[in-house]
């Protein structure tokens, strides 16, 4: 209450005042944390993006499906990241001995498939398209006359799809990207993932070990200048 001839505020208005900071902090607190989520989330796609270009390297460099060998056609696993996680902790605990063991890693999980695809004039599939090719017929159902994939497959390749999974908390909306060097994110099993796929031609790779084991198998040849 004031007196006569004094300004001052009225207790509802000083209510007022303290609601109206509340919200607008409220609000401030809302956007930092968006900024950190969003922060966070975009340094798992960088990360997931790394990850899935560092893993299909190595598959599409070892363990091909041999296109000669059915057994091998197709091949898949999963796993996670975690095998980084400790070779990262043992560098940085060698140079650092207060290092404390930091799971980055190993919440990056990855599922990966190679198979043999079978490439010819009037068929494109996998081994099991292959097994279950049967001939089409028209409207009036006589067999079509096509060529059998079974005698003639023409070109395999091998196929190599690579799926890497963000973390569960990453609530990232598919077909998202952030940023140059950033893959697509997509929605793979109901969860963000960043998926690569790629066509290896494999003849290639195994006329080159073959050349490699008979350059190996070879004897060495004699110095110049030194009788044979």
């Amino acid at each position: 209450m004031t007196r006569p001839g004094q300004s001052g505020f009225a207790l509802i208005e000083v209510l007022i005042a303290v609601v109206i900071i509340g919200v607008a902090l409220l609000a401030l607190l809302q956007v930092r944390n968006q900024s950190i989520h969003q922060f966070l989330t975009i340094g798992d796609q960088h990360t997931a993006s790394w990850l899935a270009e560092l893993k299909m390297s190595e598959l599409v460099s070892q363990d091909l499906p041999d296109p000669q060998d059915e057994e091998t056609w197709e091949k898949f696993d999963s796993g996670d990241f975690g095998y980084l996680d400790k070779r990262a902790n043992e560098l940085n605990a060698a140079y650092n001995p207060d290092w404390v063991w930091r799971d980055e890693f190993a919440k990056f999980e990855f599922e990966w498939k190679k198979e043999v695809i079978f490439i010819g004039r009037e068929f494109i599939g996998d081994q099991w398209d292959l097994e279950g090719w049967e001939p089409a017929v028209d409207e009036s159902g006589e067999t079509v006359d096509q060529e059998d994939p079974h005698e003639n497959p023409a070109v395999r390749v091998v196929r190599v799809t690579l799926t890497v999974y963000l973390p569960e908390d990453n609530s990232r909306p598919a077909g998202a990207s952030e940023g140059e060097g950033v893959r697509k994110v997509q929605i793979v099993n109901g969860r963000p993932a960043i998926q690569l796929v790629t066509y290896v031609d494999p003849s290639v790779l195994f006329v080159a070990e073959e050349a490699e084991t008979e350059a190996a198998a070879a004897p060495p040849a004699p110095a110049p200048g030194t009788g044979g």
